[in-house]
Parts: C-alpha cells; structure tokens; sequence
C-alpha cells in the first residue's frame, strides 16, 4: 500500500518542557506525519496549564488547531483566547507565541507547517 497510516497506539510522545522555545510549564508532543510528507510537518502538541511556547517566529506560515482545551495566542499587537475547533494562521515571520499561558486549563493543539519552515526562539 502506497498510503501509511500511523496508528495513535503507536506514536511517540516525548516530553519537550526543556526545549527552548516552551516556558511555564509542562509540554509533549508527537510527529503526527513522521517521515512520510516531502511537504508539511504535522505535531500534537500539548500544554500544561500555564504553559506555552514562548515569543518566536517560522519562515513560513504556521496553522495551529485547537483539539482540546482552552489557550491562547498573541502578536506583537494583542492576544486572544482559543478553544476547541478554533484555527489559527500564523503568517510567515510573525512574531507570535501560543500555549495554555494564564487560562488555568489545558491545551492541545495540531501544528502544522511546512517541512523547510525554520523556528527563530525570540526573546521576551
């Protein structure tokens, strides 16, 4: 079969508290796509209460959807709560950050961008 399917049972999530882009708190994730797309990366990523990644930017557009939970995200130019089934677009070099922050809820979200898209971690 030319189609993979990566089934959930199987997936690997890693605790990614410690990388530098996440602050305040807990986080995992997991490649949804793995190695199998020449064109996007697809991860599930999770929020602690409190947690979020902090100020940063892609080279290319990012579209978070909320699975589960309530967060937020924010621009140089405000921010605003999100919750289950609300998309986000991030445009290419936006500063921007996203995670469960200040809400006292959970969040998870999809992340989706493109396979050659580069991450710069601000600073605050």
């Amino acid at each position: 079969m030319d189609i993979h399917i990566l089934q959930s049972a199987k997936q690997n999530t890693i605790e990614r508290t410690n990388n530098t882009i996440f602050e305040r708190g807990s986080v995992w994730g997991a490649s949804l796509t793995e190695n199998h797309t020449e064109d996007n990366n697809v991860g599930l990523v999770h929020f602690a209460p409190g947690a979020r990644a902090g100020w940063h930017t892609h080279s290319h557009d990012q579209i978070l959807y909320i699975v589960s939970g309530i967060g937020k995200v924010g621009d140089r130019t405000g921010e605003q709560i999100v919750s289950t089934g609300d998309t986000i677009v991030v445009p290419a070099n936006i500063e921007h950050w996203h995670g469960s922050h200040d809400t006292g809820a959970p969040m998870s979200h999809l992340s989706i961008t493109s396979l050659d898209s580069e991450t710069t971690v601000l600073e605050n």
